[in-house]
């Protein structure tokens, strides 16, 4: 081999090298961490069927980003004493980030201002308004409310009576999508009437079932996944006695609601990608671990679904956790 092509091909190796370094340069000269990030998710309520799909984006985000996830919920629903408790004890206990969907924005944003000083803090699902540097991750809820009641229009609503069923309503992700309703039902010609309901479930399904009873509404929407579970098995139960029979929308997934919106018990629902919440919730938190995330909010997809799409390929993946 002559001295000249000897020079070309070490060239075409140093460039080679050069190139392989450079699209590898994460993998050789960032900081490795071998140990797990311990990152700790606290819910809002007590239930954990209606975090299922949530868990499973957390869970794989744990995998793909090396950290141990202790999800966490609460003894009662929206009890922002308790949550106040957790986040205090998780701190306590050394975790390296909090993921936490606010029950209000009032009691939480002073303890979660305290927790910034000293681990990154990302808001799940609901956040706390006042805090301007708070990373939250969540569909965009008032165009998700609007989006539900223009469904209601167009399947016949601007002639009758519209109960709306209000309950969570210090959540930030529920104040929000009850603006999104009413702004855009203000234009149909509808009676509104305001249902209060319990958070505990069955509190809730037995004064939806009263009033069913006793209300003239032919329509009832529910802005989240206990009240509109509530109103569907009321409704269910009280079509076997000829007593009761509604048009029913909301916004949330349990295994029992998509089992009632199978049965056509509910009309349409708004399902927001909550395996995405999870995941970008758990990515997020990472990134602001290693200081490369600026505060803001991710918004996540959602779809209306109603029983004669709920089997396309897109709101399969919604509704069923394990379709991926």
């Amino acid at each position: 081999m002559t001295k000249n092509k000897i020079k070309v091909f070490i060239l075409i190796l140093l460039a080679f090298a050069g190139s392989f370094l450079i699209l590898n340069r994460d993998r050789f000269f960032e900081e490795k961490n071998s140990d797990p990030y311990e990152i700790s998710v606290i819910w809002r309520s007590k239930s954990t069927e209606s975090s299922t799909t949530i868990k499973q984006g957390i869970d794989q985000a744990a995998r793909d980003f090396n950290a141990e996830v202790s999800f966490i919920t609460l003894s009662g629903e929206n009890n922002a004493g308790e949550q106040i408790s957790l986040l205090q004890r998780e701190i306590k206990n050394g975790a390296d980030a909090i993921v936490i969907a606010p029950v209000n924005s009032t009691d939480l944003k002073e303890p979660i201002e305290k927790a910034q000083k000293g681990i990154p803090v990302v808001a799940m699902q609901s956040t706390v308004t006042t805090i301007k540097d708070l990373p939250t991750i969540s569909c965009d809820n008032q165009k998700l409310g609007s989006a539900l009641a223009e469904t209601i229009l167009k399947n016949g609503g601007g002639h009758g009576r519209i109960a709306v069923l209000r309950n969570s309503m210090d959540c930030s992700n529920i104040q929000q999508r009850y603006l999104g309703v009413l702004q855009t039902l203000k234009s149909s010609k509808d009676d509104m009437e305001y249902w209060e309901i319990p958070n505990d479930s069955q509190e809730a399904y037995d004064t939806v079932r009263g009033m069913l009873r006793t209300s003239g509404a032919d329509t009832l929407v529910a802005l989240d996944a206990s009240a509109l579970e509530a109103a569907a098995k009321a409704e269910k139960d009280l079509l076997k006695t000829g007593s009761a029979q509604v048009q029913i929308y909301g916004i949330g997934r349990t295994n029992t609601i998509v089992s009632l919106l199978e049965e056509k018990i509910i009309n349409s629902l708004g399902v927001e990608n909550e395996y995405n919440l999870g995941y970008i919730s758990i990515r997020t938190a990472v990134e602001k671990i290693n200081n490369r995330q600026a505060a803001g909010q991710a918004n996540i997809n959602f779809a209306i679904v109603n029983h004669g799409n709920m089997y396309n390929s897109d709101n399969q993946r919604l509704l069923f956790p394990f379709v991926r």
